[in-house]
């Protein structure tokens, strides 16, 4: 679903509340009138009083017009009070709108929340985003040392770990774009789905998509210009475009693949994470274009270390 849909989807779910709501409500207050007969007197008395009050201040009587409004006050709140007894009123899920989606006049922080727990859902269904957090990322897998490197495999995904927290913190629509790229296995796709779920929380908008899965689509609906899903990426706040290179190509999906780069780059940022990671790999993937964008506008984050996967298959 796009943000529009999405939107439309989270006011249905909240008026569903509201219908609940009352709908229970008012077999509350049927078994509470069956039960309590009052009630109905009470109801008929509230408008003969409020029925001769208009009618007696039409007609210039104003003091007995005031009897009779004193007489309905007094009336309905023997009314409110035993209805109140009785549990007859709706139990509305929210306390601000009464579930009705409004605010004044600006959409409830309800139907909000209710946006940002879809789109968990359906980031969730296409990767773990529930497992995948910053805080659960585990250094304990990265050597301290590898042969040939002159560095700190551990020491430097310490520093990637603090550079993405920092990135999710400070996530804005001019945050550059991330390239996270290196072997497979290494925690590019957990990262990305641990900023992801702090770029949700913060109320932003986040797609994320395996680039196999999302090509596959554009190409399907290649007759309408690659269909409301290539559009939905093209403007979310957050797109995280996972395992780059796993994708077919052919000339439709590569022009799309650039027009995706290339509007996504001055407007909104991306996550791109990829088991490429040699420059000439990537060109010759996907051509000079795509990739001088990538490498040249991406702020590049190269993981180090042994495939984690096959550590902990191996105990």
């Amino acid at each position: 679903m796009n943000q529009q849909e999405l939107y439309r989807e989270a006011r249905r779910r909240v008026e569903r509340r509201r219908q609940q709501a009352e709908a229970e409500a008012e077999q509350r207050r049927a078994a509470l009138f069956a039960a309590e007969p009052r009630l109905v007197a009470l109801q008929a008395e509230m408008a003969e009083a409020g029925g001769a009050a208009g009618k007696l201040a039409a007609e210039g009587f104003a003091k007995e017009a005031a009897e009779q409004m004193a007489r309905f006050d007094r009336l309905a709140s023997a009314y409110r009070k035993a209805m109140a007894h009785g549990d007859a009123m709706p139990h509305y899920h929210c306390a601000i709108c009464s579930d009705t989606g409004r605010d004044g006049g600006a959409t409830c922080a309800c139907v909000l929340e209710e946006v940002k727990r879809l789109r968990r859902r359906q980031i969730n269904d296409a990767g773990p985003l529930m497992l995948c957090r910053f805080e659960n990322f585990s250094l304990d897998y990265y050597p301290q040392r590898m042969e040939n490197l002159g560095f700190s495999p551990r020491a430097t995904m310490e520093a990637i770990l603090q550079e993405c927290r920092d990135w999710a913190a400070d996530f804005g629509p001019h945050s550059q774009s991330l390239y996270m790229y290196g072997d497979a296995g290494l925690g590019k796709t957990h990262l990305a789905l641990s900023i992801a779920s702090e770029v949700l929380d913060a109320g932003h908008d986040v797609i994320y998509v395996s680039a196999h899965s999302a090509f596959a689509t554009v190409a399907e609906q290649r007759f309408d210009g690659g269909g409301e899903f290539f559009r939905s990426m093209l403007q979310a706040d957050l797109l995280v475009l996972d395992d780059l290179g796993t994708e077919f190509l052919d000339a439709y999906t590569r022009g799309k693949l650039y027009e995706l780069v290339n509007t996504r780059l001055y407007r909104r940022p991306t996550i791109y994470t990829s088991n490429i990671w040699r420059t000439e790999q990537l060109e010759q993937r996907y051509d000079e274009k795509i990739s001088s964008r990538l490498l040249g506008e991406c702020h590049l984050m190269r993981f180090w270390g042994h495939d984690i996967r096959l550590q902990k298959r191996k105990g």
